[in-house]
């Protein structure tokens, strides 16, 4: 099933509203305002380009490892350019050149946090802000230790990260270079009417991290 949905993401498109998401555009709407240059990491077919195609004061850089949805969002005019490649490891992207960093439900699929945050931090200019939007469950699973978060199989999505909001946040923490902090976290539980929702209850997080701006000195 994962190896059909990356090989043809229209099915992925077409699963998310029979198997287990959230309406894209509900998942959207709690999102902060975006502007400036914003690198979206795992963009897929490109649904946010298209939810906000209106709004001008956005440039998207849309970063994604599956090439075939890259592929298939360009091909439906939801992105002009994309940047096949993985946040976990080094890019092309000049330093300090986006103003925004976002994870809209895509930070459970990347394996090295650690790694992808000293990327989104090299790529990130002073005052910027890192946006996670990310489902978590609603209280541990039997018999499982929920303190680290840990990697679960998916039908839909393959090898993830799954957490609950407290071993979400302290997990960021962990992992976060010292010139990122958290600076907001907000929760919304998003109506599912999937299968995936009714055997793991789960609430969307919201976590807004900000890159302190530089000190220079002049002496």
């Amino acid at each position: 099933m994962v190896r059909l949905q990356e090989r043809y993401p229209i099915f992925y498109e077409l699963a998310m509203y029979v198997q287990n998401f959230p309406i894209p555009r509900n998942v959207y709407k709690v999102l902060p305002p975006l502007k400036g240059d914003v690198l979206q990491v795992g963009c897929g077919t490109g649904l946010l380009n298209k939810y906000l195609r209106k709004q001008k004061d956005v440039r998207f850089f849309n970063m994604d490892p599956n090439l075939n949805a890259l592929k298939l969002g360009k091909k439906w005019g939801r992105f002009d350019s994309y940047i096949h490649a993985f946040i976990d490891k080094p890019t092309s992207l000049p330093d300090h050149s986006c103003d925004m960093i976002l994870f809209a439900r895509s930070f459970h699929h990347i394996r090295h946090h650690k790694k992808a945050f000293v990327e989104s931090s090299r790529l990130l200019r002073d005052g910027g802000s890192i946006i996670i939007a990310d489902p978590v469950v609603l209280k541990p699973l039997s018999g499982s230790t929920m303190e680290s978060g840990y990697m679960a199989n998916s039908s839909i999505d393959g090898v993830i990260w799954r957490f609950t909001k407290e071993s979400l946040i302290a997990h960021i923490e962990r992992c976060i270079p010292p010139e990122l902090k958290i600076e907001s976290v907000t929760e919304t539980r998003q109506v599912h009417v999937t299968n995936y929702n009714l055997f793991v209850p789960q609430t969307d997080i919201v976590v807004v991290m900000r890159k302190r701006e530089a000190v220079y000195n002049d002496n």
